[in-house]
């Protein structure tokens, strides 16, 4: 089975694996303050920058479920695709397979290659810490790059 990694050149894998940084580190830092956090995406400009998208303010009052909030923030960010090279829309989610909590990051680079990274964690019932396990890498369908 051919690697996505085999799709893309050196420059466009280091736009992928920058942005995969960003957005775990973003995602863990959201869940140290709260116990979840709502869906966000990030994007890399025509320079490699890592900037971050969040939910329009309109969109956080209407409750919006899950998947309209990800069908949401795929339209914005095929809004700003001309200028972009690499995306990342990040949610908090179940996975029940695994029966546990995970950041789901989906990754697209314009350049063809589309993943998702699962992050399961567990946080301690008493003290609240978090506890990550292993990425699990899955092949994905693109939807900003279409």
């Amino acid at each position: 089975m051919k690697s996505w990694r085999d799709a893309l050149n050196a420059e466009q894998q280091a736009d992928v694996d920058r942005i995969l940084d960003s957005a775990l580190n973003v995602a863990r830092s959201h869940l140290g303050h709260a116990s979840e956090f709502m869906t966000f995406a990030l994007m890399t400009d025509g320079s490699g920058r890592v900037l971050e998208m969040t939910a329009d303010e309109a969109l956080k009052k209407k409750h919006l479920d899950a998947e309209k909030l990800i069908a949401q923030t795929v339209t914005q960010l095929r809004q700003m695709a001309a200028i972009s090279r690499c995306s990342a829309i990040v949610s908090n989610t179940r996975v029940a397979s695994l029966k546990s909590d995970a950041i789901e990051v989906r990754i697209e680079h314009k350049a063809g290659a589309a993943l998702m990274v699962l992050l399961p964690y567990t946080r301690a019932r008493f003290t609240g810490a978090l506890t990550f396990g292993d990425l699990k890498l899955y092949s994905h369908t693109a939807e900003v790059w279409v």
